[in-house]
């Protein structure tokens, strides 16, 4: 089996101590890293979603979520072809387009250059393209405007990552941001002309492993739900804007004409469940000042996953573990229904991991043998035993008494 199966088999075993050995890397995310990719995600219903609490070994279900009325959107990960990327941006894997919002203008076309790295999942610099408005309408002169100047940020020597790699169950990462935008603006009653001014944000952005343990999601083709092994994080954001004109603050009664505000707090919170094999999170909730603003899912991770996994209870495996309880020595046998590697997990009630065995057998029968290592407590611990798709086929307990 390769790396990547055996990383993502082994998320259930996350743990909080400086011992956890299991991680997401880059080559646990489908996304391409030499070409677009078009992910498909779906709104979900709002109302009765339970915002998802953090802890170790969790159990999530929302396999009876709803979604909602809209169409499922398409996110393309690239809109520019590898090699037409700006060579401002070498390590840019890709590159989409954003829009900014000043007061009852948006500013279309600009690019933000992104790299999914062995390092991380980063923002590697952006292109603002700028723009010349009207402000005839708020003021009633022809002459009136302002004009956002276009500028380049290239990050490539200190990147600004959404998460870094490995991603574990310890994973934080914070980064803090200075964007500055410069524009001129004219307004004959005001006494401005072509007055030069800024917009400066500051924004500090804080990501969390703050959970791990099971994802429960309802089964796009019907039938049982999904189960899922994955990591919860939490993405808090804050951001303020200030606007000057001259280099001091800008007048109260120009920012409330342009729907401003002087040094106003965003601030919003996400919570997404990473999983092996997907090529983004899947499932996102995004909330906004303290409202549920969003609840999306992924329902075509590039490799299509979700799309043609089977009914999990005709799959669903016999096993017996014995002897229970054991002084050491456990007999896991099944009817293995393929040829390919499984791997049988086992940990304790804290998460910690004791044991993972890769089983290469071929289809039939089989007995695999599990020696734990000795100096464990006696306890109760946990099995599960998966597929070479990461799918949970059977799941128990034991009692080590030595």
């Amino acid at each position: 089996m390769t790396q990547k199966f055996y990383l993502s088999l082994c998320l259930f075993c996350f743990i909080t101590g400086l011992n956890a050995q299991i991680s997401l890397t880059r080559s646990d995310f489908t996304i391409s890293d030499n070409r677009a990719d078009t992910i498909l995600s779906q709104v979900m219903q709002r109302q009765g979603f339970q915002i998802p609490k953090g802890g170790n070994n969790q159990f999530w279900d929302y396999s009876n979520a709803l979604d909602s009325a809209l169409v499922p959107q398409r996110f393309v990960t690239s809109v520019l072809d590898p090699l037409f990327i700006p060579f401002d941006f070498p390590n840019a894997t890709g590159a989409y387009t954003a829009s900014y919002v000043f007061g009852p203008f948006r500013v279309s076309n600009n690019f933000q250059f992104e790299r999914y790295g062995d390092d991380g999942y980063s923002v590697q610099g952006t292109i603002f393209a700028g723009g010349s408005f009207p402000l005839s309408g708020f003021t009633g002169f022809r002459s009136d405007s302002v004009t956002l100047f276009r500028k380049v940020d290239n990050y490539t020597d200190n990147p600004l990552y959404y998460y870094k790699f490995p991603l574990t169950a310890n994973s934080k990462h914070i980064w803090t941001y200075r964007n500055v935008i410069n524009f001129q603006i004219t307004v004959a009653l005001a006494g401005l002309n072509r007055t030069p001014g800024q917009v400066v944000t500051n924004e500090y952005k804080r990501d969390s492993t703050i959970g791990w343990g099971t994802l429960r999601m309802r089964n796009p083709r019907g039938g049982s739900p999904l189960d899922f092994a994955v990591l919860l994080v939490e993405t808090t954001e804050l951001s303020r804007d200030s606007f000057y004109l001259s280099s001091t603050p800008a007048p109260g009664l120009i920012l409330t004409a342009l729907g401003l505000e002087q040094n106003a707090l965003r601030q919003s919170k996400t919570y997404a469940f990473y999983g092996a094999r997907f090529a983004s999170a899947i499932l996102t909730a995004a909330i906004r000042n303290d409202t549920l603003a969003r609840v999306v899912r992924n329902i075509n991770p590039v490799r299509g996953l979700t799309t043609d996994l089977p009914d999990l209870k005709k799959i669903a495996v016999k096993t017996k573990l014995f002897p229970n309880p054991t002084a050491g020595n456990l007999v896991l046998e099944f009817e293995k229904s393929d040829s390919e590697d499984w791997d049988v997990l086992m940990y304790n009630t804290q998460g910690q991991m004791v044991a993972l065995e890769r089983i290469s057998a071929a289809s039939g029968k089989v007995q695999h043998v599990v020696q734990l290592k000795p100096g464990l407590s006696n306890g109760t611990y946990f099995y599960h035993l998966l597929d070479q798709r990461s799918l949970i086929r059977s799941s128990g307990s034991f009692v080590l008494q030595r």
